[in-house]
């Protein structure tokens, strides 16, 4: 087993240290790149776990691969970054150690060490409150125990499985959730609104929906969205650009492209010879 290294006196340049303890070094940074996927600008130089925790969501617009990158564009990065030794780790987790996400079940064995950086996004709403607990905590007696706490809280959601959801078809909730995709095609946070209608988190919502309707939510709203635009397409005089805004699509070749992909057509094409009326196009 590693000797336990101490963790550095203070968060790297730049970075605020909101905690520090023999077993724990917890800090906020913020920088510019122009990349905007950039995890972090610093090499970790300790074999100790740590967790990144990015509280910005990258640009959408550059995520395909390979990205263009831009010169005169500076991206905003911000991170929470927890790092804990590698034994206070395995300790907190090997109780549970059944429940450890397969990736993590080498070094809870003490197999392997743990991955050293992990980078993730806070995707998770009922995470959310831990984070900010973190950033902001309040005035308490012990600081060592509400960061020890709140540090524990963390590793319950990043470190385990998620408990498996199971619903019924004829849920109140997911019914909810349905209508409210439906109602709301041309909102561009539509899929994140779903998960905190039904009190779930994004995970357990793609498992909900897996379950009961067989799909992901996302592919449960494009489905919904190409299926209300070739209903437009057939039975209203507005225009591809208008429909596909109307379907909560900004980019118009985007929009084309899965439209063909589901019905083997352009919109244009559908227009002209609809494969499908608008009875078949209802949803069942």
């Amino acid at each position: 087993m590693h000797a336990t290294l101490p963790p550095p006196v203070d968060a790297p340049a730049g970075a605020r240290l909101l905690y520090r303890s023999e077993n724990a070094l917890v800090y906020e940074r913020r920088f510019y790149s122009d990349d905007p996927l950039a995890a972090q600008e610093f090499e970790s130089d300790t074999d100790w776990a740590e967790f990144v925790l990015s509280l910005r969501p990258p640009d959408a617009e550059h995520l395909v691969c390979p990205r263009t990158l831009r010169s005169d564009v500076r991206y905003l990065h911000h991170h929470l970054v927890a790092r804990l030794s590698p034994e206070c780790l395995r300790r907190w987790l090997a109780p549970d150690g059944a429940r450890v996400l397969p990736e993590l079940q080498p070094f809870v064995r003490g197999d392997a060490p743990f991955p050293r950086t992990l980078y993730l996004l806070v995707d998770n709403p009922l995470l959310h409150g831990v984070v900010e607990a973190l950033l902001m905590p309040p005035p308490v007696g012990s600081l060592r125990l509400f960061y020890e706490g709140k540090l524990r809280e963390l590793v319950a959601f990043l470190c385990f499985a998620e408990p498996e959801v199971v619903a019924a078809q004829d849920d109140a909730r997911l019914r909810d959730a349905l209508e409210y995709l439906q109602q709301h095609l041309s909102d561009p946070h539509a899929l994140q609104k779903v998960s905190e209608r039904l009190c779930v988190s994004p995970r357990q919502c793609q498992r909900l929906f897996r379950v009961a309707m067989g799909c992901s939510p996302s592919e449960y709203l494009t489905e919904l969205r190409m299926r209300r635009a070739a209903t437009l397409l057939v039975s209203t005089n507005l225009s591809v650009s208008e429909i596909a805004l109307e379907v909560g699509y900004l980019s118009l070749s985007h929009f084309s492209r899965v439209f063909r992909e589901r019905f083997g057509k352009t919109p244009r094409a559908f227009r002209a010879a609809p494969s499908l009326s608008v009875e078949e196009l209802s949803l069942k």
